[in-house]
């Protein structure tokens, strides 16, 4: 679908900038339908699992992981991108600057859509962000970013930007045996914990910061409580029984008099 729309888009740059005399083939080409979107998160006692794996980078002979496949700041990332939802490249482009404490929110410059948005803190991801400043205070404390190196490299000095957590998080997965699981299934498991726990699904919308409550439909099969407190809400019975006792009832009698 994207594809069609940037030959689309050729088409018309040619014909309006460039004045040719051709046609837009792409106007009557029928647009792919775009598949349902992919749902894929963890249990709770699997999160706990992978934070512990995250924090203690050995093998399973117990001996230390080299650094490509292990990294300092995994576990706190995990864990920030559990309780907020975040995109990989929203928190690794984290500034301490738009970290509000004050009013608990995450001022997120460099998002998906390209506009500001914010993020609420609650007392997890506040406990991580605390953690982290401690020890950007003791190792480097001009550096900007959230999540920095703690050791110098050959490319990378301490308080430089973490640039991608890719190979230590799918070695963690694996350690753990977790299969099919990606970065972004962290944000997946974000969202699906909230519908799981009977947050509307409005508020996830809001939350997730999607463009369009569809969007957020993919996890609405995660909340059949949610659904059966609704319709229990109702409560009507042709017997006379409701939730609100038989007043309903005496009121159609009274109606049909």
């Amino acid at each position: 679908k994207r594809e069609l729309g940037t030959l689309s888009a050729a088409f018309n740059h040619a014909i309006k900038k460039r004045h040719w005399r051709i046609g837009n083939p792409c106007i009557k080409a029928e647009a792919p339908k775009e598949p349902k979107g992919r749902v894929r998160y963890l249990t709770y006692v699997e999160a706990k699992t992978l934070l512990q794996v995250a924090g203690n980078p050995v093998d399973r002979k117990g001996k230390s992981l080299t650094s490509q496949y292990k990294s300092p700041v995994l576990r706190d990332f995990i864990e920030l991108a559990l309780n907020t939802g975040c995109r990989k490249t929203e928190l690794l482009n984290l500034k301490w600057e738009h970290v509000d404490f004050s009013t608990r929110l995450l001022h997120l410059e460099q998002t998906k859509n390209g506009e500001w948005q914010t993020v609420p803190i609650n007392e997890a991801a506040r406990q991580v962000l605390v953690q982290r400043m401690r020890l950007r205070d003791e190792l480097c404390p001009q550096s900007p970013w959230v999540f920095f190196h703690v050791r110098s490299a050959s490319r990378t000095k301490v308080g430089d930007r973490v640039n991608n957590v890719r190979k230590a998080f799918s070695t963690a997965c694996r350690r753990e045996g977790i299969k099919d699981f990606h970065i972004h299934d962290l944000r997946h498991t974000f969202a699906s914990w909230l519908a799981m726990n009977g947050t509307p699904l409005f508020e996830v919308s809001k939350l997730l910061r999607h463009a369009s409550i569809q969007m957020t439909e993919r996890y609405a099969h995660l909340a059949p409580d949610h659904l059966h407190n609704a319709v229990d809400n109702l409560g009507f019975s042709a017997h006379g029984k409701t939730k609100n006792g038989s007043a309903l009832l005496e009121w159609l009698i009274y109606l049909g008099k």
